[in-house]
């Protein structure tokens, strides 16, 4: 059975995003970001709420990210490799990343089959987008 590993971005208080909804309120420093690259290496996917998977996909957009440096080379080609899941009753649009989208009703079953070692989320205990 693969391992389930929860990781999030958390406040003292615990918080995960600021008054405007941003989660760009605590970047870490060289130490914590290539802690945080080791531990997404290690999962082949990806679980996501459309926010956070949104803020996200950048670093399969934006080449200019990756060329800021080794550290930020080494998390998009990371990042780029896995597969994602986003749970979203609202993802559109073309995008050059295509996540497995996964709507969630009260009935559906569809989730429970989804396989992952890596989850970040927007906000504990948000409701889905």
């Amino acid at each position: 059975m693969p391992k389930l590993i929860y990781a999030s971005n958390v406040s003292l208080d615990g918080f995960t995003e600021d008054q405007q909804g941003r989660v760009d309120w605590a970047p870490p420093d060289d130490a914590v970001f290539g802690l945080a690259t080791d531990l997404m290496r290690s999962a082949g996917t990806y679980l996501y709420g459309r926010r956070m998977y949104e803020s996200m996909a950048v670093w399969e957009t934006e080449p200019a990210l990756a060329a800021q440096s080794d550290l930020t080379r080494k998390f998009a080609e990371v990042w780029q490799t896995a597969n994602k899941v986003v749970y979203s009753t609202t993802l559109t649009g073309s995008r050059r990343c295509r996540p497995t989208r996964v709507s969630i009703s009260s009935s559906s079953t569809s989730a429970d089959s989804a396989t992952a070692s890596f989850i970040s989320t927007t906000a504990a205990g948000s409701r889905l987008a």
